[in-house]
């Protein structure tokens, strides 16, 4: 049985996939972003007088970011839902990593509420209670973002609805995320072994995203093979 679905969610989709690369990328380019912790609390409340516009505005572009992944996820899954049909369920694993994703707000509101706190004039070793959390939290996302990929990734090898080497590098990339998220234990901070295993993995999911934004939009609307399930006896 083939099933003609609506194009549009496929094409917000991948609409959505290449503004989150593009948003993802000026917040990692453009952006001011808060010394790392290995610097001093003053020299860190300094930089966040310093540029507090560019953070504030960099926390509205994080989360940008994450409501453009949520519905380039959304839509993944949903596409990887009508090919599963019934009797599938890898959709369900991509769209509960998609989900999660929206933890990454969390961190965006962390970085206002910091940069706040020095504007009211909060000082000394009470900001390091607000201070990096979300840096930390951007590492830990790389988790459901693994979750994802490999629902994505298993769903479209039994369904074919992206091309093979992209179903391999979702794999391939969910694996590099879940060892890289391991870096909060270690010297992330300083660019550790798992720092650089982390930074491969964003690279990897950059690239995956475009690719899959593309079939996304240049398949949009081809009617999909829906497996049929066998009425009960």
């Amino acid at each position: 049985m083939n099933e003609r679905p609506d194009s549009t969610l496929d094409r917000l989709g991948a609409v959505c996939g290449v503004a989150a690369v593009v948003l993802l990328l000026a917040l990692f380019t453009v952006m001011p972003a808060l010394p790392s912790p290995n610097h001093g609390i003053n020299e860190i409340a300094g930089s966040a007088r310093l540029n507090r516009d560019g953070l504030l505005l960099g926390a509205y572009i994080g989360a940008l970011f994450t409501a453009a992944v949520l519905v380039f996820g959304a839509c993944v899954s949903a596409r990887l839902r009508r090919a599963e049909g019934v009797a599938g369920g890898w959709w369900l694993v991509s769209l509960v990593g998609t989900a999660a994703l929206a933890a990454g707000i969390v961190g965006n509101a962390l970085t206002i509420t910091f940069v706040r706190a020095v504007g009211h004039g909060v000082r000394g070793d009470a900001l390091w209670i607000g201070y990096g959390a979300d840096h930390w939290l951007g590492v830990l996302i790389a988790l459901p973002l693994a979750v994802f990929l490999l629902g994505a990734g298993l769903g479209a090898r039994r369904t074919g609805i992206f091309p093979r080497w992209l179903t391999w590098l979702a794999l391939g990339v969910a694996g590099v995320l879940t060892v890289g998220g391991a870096s909060v234990v270690g010297g992330e901070v300083d660019g550790g072994a798992l720092g650089m295993v982390l930074v491969l993995g964003y690279l990897g999911l950059f690239v995956w995203i475009v690719g899959a934004s593309v079939t996304m939009w240049r398949r949009s609307g081809d009617p999909i093979a829906v497996p049929s399930v066998a009425p009960a006896s």
